[in-house]
């Protein structure tokens, strides 16, 4: 948060180009707390922001696709559910990608190299940047603490989290190996 106050708007843009959600629910919080920030002006930065971001994401991909293929190899099962849910819901999930945490980057990258109009892209894309601007500023503006700490409170734990899921892994993984012992033991 105190890089949005020291630095304002340009704070703001960056914080878009970059997949922002939590800069823009800060900002929402911010200005309604009547801190730094317009929403007016908030709201056309993000979405500058964005749409800046979302054009290098898929003209990286249309230009340089042996690079984002490579990129989308080393998240394995990403692209196969974008094509998958490209092929259900078509166009739209331009618009609504951005919403599903950890597949903006993935979804631009299939769909640009797959030949996608780049000139439909944009018209997506536009809608898809005005509701996810409105919507996580509008949602730091009236439920800004409580959305705050949640986020953060997620973002804090998920190493625990996972920590947590990665020992029952190696704890269900070892029982069953020793299962396997046991029964070639018995035998």
């Amino acid at each position: 948060m105190f890089v949005l106050m020291k630095y304002g708007y340009v704070a703001l843009f960056i914080w878009s180009i970059m997949e922002g959600e939590i800069g823009l629910m800060l900002t929402g919080w911010l200005i309604s707390q009547g801190e730094v920030f317009t929403f007016d002006k908030a709201y056309l930065v993000a979405i500058a922001g964005a749409f800046i971001g979302d054009n290098a994401v898929f003209l990286f991909g249309r230009l340089f696709e042996k690079k984002a293929l490579h990129w989308l190899e080393k998240r394995p099962g990403r692209r196969e559910q974008v094509v998958a849910w490209f092929q259900k819901w078509g166009s739209w999930l331009i618009v609504f990608e951005r919403f599903i945490y950890g597949t903006h980057i993935p979804a631009l990258l299939t769909v640009s190299m797959s030949g996608y109009s780049y000139m439909k892209f944009l018209f997506y894309d536009i809608i898809g940047i005005l509701l996810w601007a409105a919507a996580f500023l509008s949602i730091g503006y009236f439920f800004g603490q409580q959305a705050i700490e949640l986020i953060l409170f997620a973002q804090k734990n998920i190493v625990l989290v996972l920590f947590v899921i990665i020992i029952f892994l190696v704890l269900f993984i070892a029982q069953k190996d020793e299962e396997e012992d046991s029964e070639k033991d018995s035998q």
